[in-house]
């Protein structure tokens, strides 16, 4: 039993993964070794002697046995997952603070330019641009006020091309209609004379 535990462990990474995930894999091992066992092993009880096992040591240098085996290649994995971790967490960490770093950089810099030009621009620059800029807003809200009429004005345009189209395929369909009916009329009225003349 000790072996099927150690290698379902090793099957399902019950020993890996990220937070929340560790319970429920943890359970499907219980469930698994339950299943092959055909007897209920609490998902704690299979963690509980899975840490156990991995902790346990023999202290001599015995033959390797299976057991032993697996247990080392827990170890090996666990250690290998636990120092990705730490690499990716280190990793990550060192780029959040030189983005911060960055960041105040960027900010301080942008300080330092926004109080220059205010100590070099006279007052007279500062309305010659407000009011540059303020006729260029009132151009672009002109502009964007007059694309719109003229989108709403081509909307309706189009609306009401298509009431015509509309109407049009309307009164050629019942033109069709009235052209069939006759076509009929007049093959019977054909027919008839037709009859007639036999």
């Amino acid at each position: 039993m000790d072996l099927a535990l150690l290698r379902e462990v090793l099957r399902v990474e019950s020993y890996d993964g990220e937070y929340g995930t560790l319970t429920l894999r943890g359970k499907t091992v219980a469930s698994n070794i339950s299943a092959c066992f055909e007897m209920d092993i609490p998902h704690h009880s299979a963690q509980d002697h899975y840490e156990a096992q991995r902790l346990w040591g023999t202290g001599s240098e015995e033959e390797v046995t299976e057991q032993v085996q697996l247990l080392q290649d827990l170890v090996d994995r666990r250690e290998v997952n636990d120092k990705a971790k730490k690499a990716k967490k280190e990793k990550d960490q060192k780029r959040r603070d030189s983005m911060e770093w960055t960041e105040s950089q960027l900010c301080l810099e942008a300080e330092q330019r926004v109080a220059k030009r205010q100590r070099t621009e006279g007052l007279l620059k500062r309305r010659r641009s407000l009011t540059r800029l303020f006729r260029i807003y009132l151009f672009l809200k002109q502009k964007h006020s007059d694309d719109h009429s003229y989108r709403v004005e081509r909307l309706e345009f189009d609306k009401e091309e298509q009431k015509i189209r509309l109407a049009q395929m309307s009164e050629s369909a019942k033109r069709n209609d009235q052209l069939e009916r006759l076509l009929i009329e007049m093959g019977k009225l054909i027919q008839v004379v037709a009859d007639k003349s036999k």
